[in-house]
């Protein structure tokens, strides 16, 4: 009795434990996957030829055209679930723009209470801010934006000490020195302040670095373009570097559980989650 393609797959799976396997890996935000490299046909950063087509389904961004074939994009992301790298990169730049108008309206607030002693009820420490929350948990693999943000910490720890010491000028019967002050430190720390999320923001914009990672069954034909966040490398997993997977498997539900096939421990970055290209096909094939 012949074969399925379920225990081919099984097989397969079961070889990488006694051979190991060179992989493909990639970014999905913060996560690490890799795909065995006999399936990655080629890759591209040619996103501008995705064509619409009149259906939808989860992950499904289009269809472009490439060797002569009209192949199916999917954002990888939206596959499993996930934010893609574009998503998230949009969220990243609207919090700054967030962040940067609440330090303004902070600052509007200290001059109402200075002029008219109303209460000042927003945050006088630095760490307690929304921004501040965020600013001290905030962690990126992107050298460029960690160096930018770095720069934050100074000038922002200087806006929030404004508020005890311009109050308390205020209390002593010094209102104009304290607004004096105030509008010197708008124009210099704050603008400070401004600049860095604006080079945040840029850099957020600048560094979307998504590819299309062609697939392929048989090593000629491409089947499916995958939309991924960020190229990592090309690595050689040993067999003792897969990981059991069994209660982890139990967590992942739907698309996920069948996508994901083993767990890989790495030992200079981030873990890695490996992924049955044929999986893909037949997730795909569900709404294609």
């Amino acid at each position: 009795m012949g074969a399925t393609a379920e225990d081919i797959s099984s097989l397969n799976e079961d070889s990488y434990l006694t051979t190991g396997l060179r992989a493909f890996t990639f970014w999905i935000t913060e996560t690490l996957y890799a795909i065995d490299i006999s399936k990655v046909l080629t890759i591209s950063q040619d996103l501008d030829n995705i064509q619409n087509i009149p259906t939808k389904a989860k992950g499904l961004l289009g269809m472009t055209e490439f060797q002569g074939h009209a192949i199916p994009v999917i954002d990888f992301a939206n596959l499993l679930d996930l934010k893609s790298g574009t998503e998230a990169s949009h969220e990243l730049i609207q919090l700054f723009t967030d962040k940067e108008n609440e330090h303004h309206d902070w600052l509007n607030a200290l001059e109402k209470s200075i002029v008219d002693g109303s209460p000042f009820t927003k945050a006088k420490d630095p760490h307690q801010c929304a921004f501040g929350k965020w600013y001290n948990q905030f962690e990126t693999r992107d050298e460029s934006l960690e160096i930018i943000m770095k720069d934050f910490d100074e000038p922002h720890r200087r806006i929030h000490a404004l508020a005890d010491k311009l109050l308390s000028m205020k209390v002593d019967g010094q209102t104009k020195e304290a607004l004096k002050i105030l509008s010197l430190e708008r124009d210099i720390t704050m603008k400070r302040l401004s600049r860095h999320f604006a080079h945040a923001k840029e850099q957020v914009s600048d560094s979307s670095r998504q590819v299309l990672l062609y697939i392929t069954e048989d090593g000629f034909t491409p089947t499916i373009a995958l939309r991924i966040d960020e190229i990592h490398d090309v690595i050689d997993f040993k067999p003792e570097q897969f990981k059991p997977m069994t209660t982890l498997k139990a967590i992942f539900q739907g698309d996920e559980s069948k996508l994901i096939t083993n767990y890989m421990k790495l030992d200079k970055t981030s873990d890695c989650l490996l992924i049955n290209a044929s999986k893909i096909h037949e997730v795909v094939k569900e709404f294609v």
